[in-house]
């Protein structure tokens, strides 16, 4: 089933003259609910994938580092023991 819905602005409350058009379709029987409309059409829903994306993105550059970090001091380690 699709619904349509036709806004227009009017003068006198203040917003300027234009018409939109708004079309959804409802889900059908039995049909679930995909994850997009779960998460990202949901109010908010679109900054909290942006926040945990960027999270992940920090959370990854972090373990990155620590890792390069640790390398880099067993390479020093290894190699004072080399050379003492």
């Amino acid at each position: 089933m699709m619904i349509a819905v036709q806004l227009g602005a009017m003068r006198r409350s203040g917003t300027t003259i234009g018409d939109s058009l708004v079309a959804f379709r409802l889900a059908r029987p039995g049909e679930a609910p995909s994850l997009w409309s779960r998460t990202i059409d949901r109010p908010g829903g679109r900054f909290r994938a942006k926040a945990m994306l960027f999270t992940l993105a920090i959370g990854l550059l972090a373990i990155a580092v620590w890792r390069w970090r640790r390398r880099a001091r067993l390479r020093r380690t290894s190699l004072s023991d080399l050379a003492g």
